[in-house]
């Protein structure tokens, strides 16, 4: 039971007591390793191990997954725990009581209604899954299930349930129980009657599917009609608990799946997903009736970057996959979109032709580029002129979201070569249409994104260097973000040089090992040994490299600027884009000129 909040002296007092070591080493075998310990990870399948701790930095981090962080973070992820829940148990382990701020009237009455609704949920799902098993008039629930090949442990293992079509059989039973009509409405299983007082039930005559969250309480539910009835599928509303935008059916039970295998399958129903699991793919998830949303993959992104959507190969599923493009635009996931023929969906699919032939599908399924480019150049070739014009256009303005130019020229070579037309033209089209910016609503980079992804070399050494707080004075103050061009060395850089004396500079480090963006980083490069002979001159020529890069970049802007300002008669601004020009020469002249000495090159290090 969460009670209320938890002091920030407890919590550091708890964290400064428990040492990860010994935390870490009751879950999993840990060797010395120089200054740290190592062990196989435990949230992903490896043979060579790639997990760390830092004993001096009282943090981990898995080389191999990019899992990391403190001895709260640990507990969160290996038990499913909530902070508050974590930091309980750890205080209660190492002596240190935890006792709880007083929080405002409306705070703690929001935690109690909760409260009640999560035990409230707990029994409902339990008189539902009981209600499958011995009711008689769950005999066609039972039939059904049966003939979508669900086998008894498969429903038990998802508490599948039924709800009788009664009209109060629910709202009796939990009322019964001691839950209030109103809270057993708040909870999304009642609604209240329009010509009179009191409430119904919700779910009636329907299977029902218990929707739960990472701590696998039931938050939610789904119903599917066995009648003709409508609509055939119907989740609760949104709830304190439930909200659909925010939650992915079966993540509870993916979860682990997911981190070991890499990717997350994703498809668009209940018996889809548990299908799935049933046939041994325990890394589906389904979406509850709606597109999937940025929520849904700051969800994902905690697990994995690598994303296998399934949709249907018609009109409606080429539309939801242009939908997707949005989405993930900007976001680093990697995304591939596999179709079942015509007429299967993922749950018939795998119980007629098997785990293997879907594993081949899976595996042979193109990216959400291609997908979505060769589904409009589908739907061009087979229609008019007009049909092929109209196409091309749609194409195009779809490609203008790529961000990066060599996956743009290769598209605009596939298109090209798809249609039959001139690269050239095609191209010279393409440049002509207007600019459009991406959507606001695209999600921003953060953690999971750069996972796997090597820092630039001179990067890498400039952070390296400062995490391991070796920089004097001086070389402090010639450290500037805007000269780094990886995302998360921008931020560290930022975090780090905000401080402007030693223990805050220190206070900052540890700010960024729990950072979203770049805690990745920051563990790893601080759980590394120094490889270099003289600290100055590695220092010395990375920070030259990242300069000299920065100042090319520029020149070549200013000269395209420069050169468009003259042609439009703008000559004050060509003038001073010119003076601009000249000072950046002159700097790249000094910098070319400064040769520090050799140093120990070292290999690279892999967040």
């Amino acid at each position: 039971m969460e009670k209320g909040l938890i002091p920030e002296d407890v919590i550091n007092r708890i964290r400064e007591r428990a040492d990860i070591v010994d935390i870490v080493g009751a879950h999993l075998s840990l060797t010395k390793a120089g200054q740290n310990f190592k062990g196989l990870c435990p949230f992903h399948q490896e043979k060579t191990p790639s997990f760390t701790v830092s004993p001096s930095r009282q943090t981990f981090h898995c080389f191999g997954c990019g899992e990391g962080g403190n001895v709260f973070s640990f507990l969160m992820k290996i038990d499913g725990s909530t902070f508050p829940a974590v930091v309980r148990a750890l205080g209660e382990k190492v002596g240190v009581p935890v006792e709880d701020r007083p929080v405002s009237p409306a705070v703690r009455q929001r935690m109690e209604l909760r409260e009640r609704l999560l035990a409230l949920t707990k029994v409902a799902a339990e008189r539902f899954h009981l209600n499958l098993l011995a009711d008689a008039e769950a005999e066609p629930a039972r039939n059904y299930l049966a003939s979508r090949g669900m086998t008894p442990d498969t429903i038990e293992r998802f508490d599948i349930g039924y709800s009788q079509s009664g009209w109060d059989g629910t709202l009796t039973a939990l009322t019964k129980a001691g839950f209030s009509a109103e809270d057993i409405a708040a909870a999304g299983l009642a609604i209240p009657r329009e010509q009179a007082a009191g409430f119904y039930d919700r779910f009636r005559g329907r299977v029902m599917f218990p929707i739960r969250d990472l701590q696998k309480q039931v938050i939610g539910f789904g119903g599917r009609m066995l009648d003709d009835g409508t609509p055939k599928y119907l989740n609760s509303p949104e709830t304190p608990l439930f909200s659909k935008g925010r939650i992915l059916y079966a993540l509870d039970a993916a979860r682990d799946a997911i981190t070991r295998l890499g990717y997350v399958i994703v498809v668009e129903g209940y018996f889809d997903a548990i299908a799935l699991h049933q046939a041994g793919c325990a890394n589906a998830v389904a979406t509850l009736g709606t597109a999937l949303t940025p929520e849904h993959l700051e969800l994902i992104r905690r697990f994995t970057q690598r994303v296998v959507l399934l949709f249907d190969p018609d009109a409606a599923g080429v539309r939801a996959a242009l939908r997707t493009m949005d989405l993930f635009l900007g976001s680093g996931f990697s995304v591939q979109v596999g179709s079942v023929p015509a007429g299967d969906d993922p749950d018939t699919f795998i119980r007629s032709q098997g785990p293997d032939a879907f594993a081949a599908l899976i595996k042979s399924a193109p990216s959400l580029l291609e997908f979505t480019v060769q589904a409009s150049l589908t739907a061009g070739r087979a229609g008019t002129v007009e049909d092929r014009v109209r196409c091309v256009e749609d194409v195009l303005t779809l490609l203008q979201k790529l961000s990066n130019p060599v996956e743009q020229s290769a598209a605009i070579r596939h298109v090209a070569d798809q249609l039959g037309m001139d690269e050239k033209a095609l191209l010279a089209r393409y440049k002509a249409l207007p600019r459009k910016s991406v959507k606001a609503s695209t999600p921003q980079p953060s953690a999971g994104v750069f996972e796997n992804q090597p820092l630039p070399k001179d990067e890498e050494v400039l952070l390296q260097l400062l995490v391991h707080e070796v920089l004097t004075p001086e070389m402090w103050t010639e450290v500037r973000a805007e000269d780094f061009t990886d995302t998360r060395a921008k931020r560290l850089v930022s975090l780090v040089c905000a401080a402007d004396a030693p223990h805050t500079r220190q206070q900052a480090l540890a700010q960024a090992g729990e950072d979203e963006l770049c805690g990745s980083i920051t563990r790893a490069l601080s759980m590394t040994e120094l490889p270099y002979d003289n600290i100055n001159a590695a220092f010395q020529q990375s920070l030259k490299a990242l300069k000299l890069r920065r100042i090319a970049v520029e020149l070549q802007e200013i000269k395209a600027a420069e050169a468009l300002a003259t042609k439009a008669g703008r000559d004050e601004e060509a003038r001073t884009l010119l003076v601009r020009l000249n000072v950046l020469q002159q700097e790249r002249q000094k910098l070319s000129k400064i040769n520090p000495s050799s140093y120990n090159e070292a290999g690279r290090i892999h967040a």
